[in-house]
């Protein structure tokens, strides 16, 4: 995001950003990343005690049990619900990674329209697989971006669109049909020339 902002030129004049103000943006993305965070840390926080709590509770039902099946039971009942805390843990925490990724590529996109949804998640994709790859250490989303489109059509929408062209009104004559002198008034441009 910091290299983004350093390299971004606004305006005709093609004006860089000073380092105050991108400190200033970062430091409201990242109030942004950490209020989203919050949330979902929130969201989660309350089954994340019911878990502990019921992982407690087992273990120290199995503590004060005889040996017996009973004991291999709730052993097995502790493992499953760790197993469950473990994966919910795992699974959210690569959706906030995720999430992350995609604000960040989406801010690479910029204001740019792509032709259809299809093409736009096809290159988020690929960019996301990008930086997973070990050959591209050190390659930004933004560098990525750039050579998946370098040389490719048919990406972005045609900003030079045509559009629908207004009717050219009624071409009916209201006074065609109307007697002059006892007379019906005939289009000229159906004169008889004899």
């Amino acid at each position: 995001m910091n290299d983004f902002l350093e390299k971004l030129e606004i305006g005709e004049n093609k004006v860089k950003l000073s380092k105050e103000e991108i400190k200033a943006i970062m430091a409201e993305h990242g109030k942004t990343v950490k209020t989203e965070t919050e949330k979902v840390q929130n969201k989660y926080e309350k089954d994340i005690n019911e878990y502990k709590t019921t992982i407690n509770d087992l273990k120290e039902q199995v503590e004060k049990a005889p040996k017996s099946d009973e004991i291999e039971n709730l052993k097995t009942k502790i493992a499953d619900y760790e197993q469950k805390e473990a994966d919910r843990v795992a699974k959210e925490k690569a959706e906030e990674e995720d999430k992350i990724l995609i604000n960040n590529i989406e801010e690479v996109f910029g204001d740019k329209k792509f032709i259809n949804d299809y093409t736009k998640n096809s290159i988020m994709n690929e960019i996301k697989e990008g930086l997973k790859d070990k050959n591209n250490v050190g390659k930004s989303a933004s560098d990525l971006f750039n050579s998946i489109i370098k040389d490719r059509t048919d990406i972005f929408a045609n900003p030079n669109t045509m559009k629908d062209m207004p009717g050219m009104g009624d071409i009916t004559n209201p006074n065609l049909d109307k007697p002059v002198n006892n007379e019906i008034k005939l289009n000229p441009m159906f004169k008889n020339y004899n």
